[in-house]
């Protein structure tokens, strides 16, 4: 993890009593190509954290950390690429900005209404 990464970490690991939180996972181990395609480069790409139910039996959120670097044109076609393969996969993705101050009380609150929130949306279809 870069020192961001690290610190952001320390903001949400408090999420751990209920959640499984997994740094640096890449989008080739929570899906597979669909298309047929000769190349599945696009699924090798990283998301900054992935939380998941405490049994690892649901993944619930993949978040996003952005800083400076997201800004250059490859990086912002790469954060399309993964929004793109996030929606077609069904996983919500949330983007938090270092240049932020990134407040404990507010990032658990705002992670905490997208889960729960997913969590009523499913409970409701069924």
């Amino acid at each position: 993890m870069t020192a961001s990464e690290y610190s952001f970490y320390q903001v949400i690991k408090d999420l751990e009593i209920k959640y499984k939180i997994v740094p640096q996972l890449n989008l080739a181990s929570i899906t597979k190509k669909i298309s047929k395609h000769k190349f599945q480069n696009e699924l090798y790409r990283n998301v900054d954290f992935a939380i998941f139910t405490n049994d690892y039996s649901k993944l619930l959120l993949l978040i996003e950390l952005n800083d400076r670097s997201h800004q250059s044109p490859q990086r912002q076609l790469r954060d399309q690429k993964v929004k793109k393969i996030c929606d077609e996969i069904g996983v919500l993705l949330m983007t938090f900005y270092t240049n932020k101050p990134n407040e404990k009380s507010y990032v658990i609150n705002r992670i905490l209404s997208v889960i729960e929130k997913d969590f009523n949306n499913q409970t409701q279809q069924k």
